[in-house]
């Protein structure tokens, strides 16, 4: 909840929990509540019945496509990239409708309401301790030359500081400021857990699972803008994908490195370029070494985990299953919880 000046407030993920199908069968406009949404986008349509705007709203967590109707004395038109307090009715049919009564940039939304916008913007809240765990994780590697390529990327006069600053996807999965370095590093430690549990342990180099894991998604820093926190793909994101761009970018500090083996980089870039698993997920090779071959697994569980976790969020209290989840192909069970 929002502490507001009068009243607290809902975000979107408390409301998208305490919805109950009967009793929002009676609401109306006539008596909607209000809730502070952040606006990701929105475009004017001119609907036959007047206009309105088509918004995506949300909050760090759950994000939702909404309707924003303009035409009642006193409602005002939705801004991306702000904050709105709007009276609110969520639908089971039609969905969220809101009518926003006043607009918050983020500097106002802190002075209304310290500490909101770590709620209604999706940001990972401690990015100083997460670039420490993966700094500890870099002093870890052994391998000079691959520490080395660690240090010079991600370190903390590394080149590549948009790591810290970039999402890990649009919407799927770990689609918040910070998501990209906290997927990064969680997907190391899945690997890094596989290996310690490994039989095949001694035939499976540690540096190079550690090194994979860090960079696999490195091309996702020139992949998406971070403008208004909406995460839409760049030009160049859409032209070569970020496998391409992440190959280019380690290609480019690979060579910056003295006597930087070939066959070392070579299992570096298989491992990157093949961590989707499979040609019809994007990777132009699959995974032919045991280091790509965890990396893959690795990078679909934290990811799937990640997205479950987003719908379970956004799931009812009393409903045990989620909304249809278009990467599972199905609802999901989130249990009684």
């Amino acid at each position: 909840m929002i502490r507001g000046k009068q009243d607290d407030y809902p975000t979107l993920s408390e409301i998208l929990q305490s919805y109950n199908v009967l009793q929002n069968k009676v609401e109306n406009f006539i008596n909607m509540r209000p809730g502070f949404f952040f606006v990701f986008s929105a475009e004017r349509i001119e609907g036959s019945r007047g206009p309105y705007y088509a918004c995506t709203v949300g909050d760090s967590k759950s994000r939702v496509e909404s309707k924003a109707w303009i035409g009642d004395s006193g409602v005002i038109e939705p801004r991306a990239g702000h904050i709105a307090l709007a009276d609110y009715m969520r639908d089971e049919k039609y969905g969220l409708s809101i009518k926003v009564k006043r607009n918050f940039t983020l500097d106002e939304m802190e002075a209304y309401s310290a500490g909101s916008t770590t709620q209604l913007i999706p940001v990972v809240r401690d990015i100083a301790a997460l670039r420490s765990e993966i700094q500890r994780l870099i002093e870890s590697v052994k391998n000079g030359f691959l520490r080395e390529l660690l240090e010079g990327l991600l370190g903390e006069n590394g080149s590549c500081r948009e790591f810290f600053d970039s999402p890990a996807a649009k919407t799927y999965h770990h689609a918040l400021i910070g998501g990209l370095a906290g997927h990064s590093f969680q997907v190391a430690r899945y690997a890094l857990g596989i290996y310690d549990l490994s039989p095949s342990r001694e035939s499976i180099d540690r540096d190079m699972l550690v090194t994979a894991a860090l960079l696999h998604d490195i091309g996702k820093v020139k992949t998406y803008s971070t403008d208004d926190y909406a995460f839409e793909y760049t030009d160049r994101g859409q032209l070569e994908d970020h496998i391409a761009i992440g190959v280019r970018i380690l290609e480019r500090e690979i060579v910056k490195i003295d006597g930087f083996p070939e066959t070392l980089a070579s299992e570096l870039i298989h491992a990157v370029i093949s961590h989707h698993g499979e040609l019809q997920y994007g990777s132009p090779v699959t995974p032919k070494t045991r280091e790509a071959f965890i990396l893959s697994l690795c990078d679909n569980l934290d990811a799937r985990l990640d997205h479950f976790e987003s719908q379970a969020a956004a799931t009812p209290e009393d409903s045990s299953w989620t909304e249809y989840s278009r990467m599972f192909q199905s609802r999901l069970y989130r249990g009684n919880h």
